[in-house]
């Protein structure tokens, strides 16, 4: 034994070496890694995965939503036939035989450019 080399110190780096190389935590972070990363089953496929539910979700909310909206109005309709005739005259433009229908539309006025002021 050599008195200039401190065999705490050897002991502590062999340790250090052992336990890096050790076939248990070699497996153990090789399969993390490819958990994460490269498996069918990956962290970002899931993470996809999990928004492309949300969307879907958001999605079927809003068809169930404008579902029971026209589930009304057809109830109405079919109860009330003035609800029938404001719908045809609003949205497909029908009238009654003795009326005439004008349809206005406003338009956007767009501004004069006045060149003389820009001088």
């Amino acid at each position: 034994m050599n008195p200039l080399e401190d065999p705490i110190e050897e002991n502590g780096k062999s340790r250090w070496y052992k336990m890096f190389l050790n076939k248990y935590l070699i497996v153990g972070v090789f399969f993390i890694v490819w958990m994460i990363f490269f498996d069918q089953n990956s962290y970002f496929i899931h993470k996809e995965l999990d928004k492309e539910i949300q969307d879907l979700n958001r999605d079927k909310n809003y068809y169930q939503e404008k579902l029971e909206k026209e589930t009304i109005q057809i109830n109405r309709m079919k109860h009330d036939p003035t609800e029938i005739e404001r719908i045809a005259r609003e949205k497909h433009f029908l009238k009654k035989a003795d009326e005439d229908v004008f349809i206005v539309e406003e338009e956007k006025v767009k501004k004069p450019v006045n060149h003389e002021q820009s001088k």
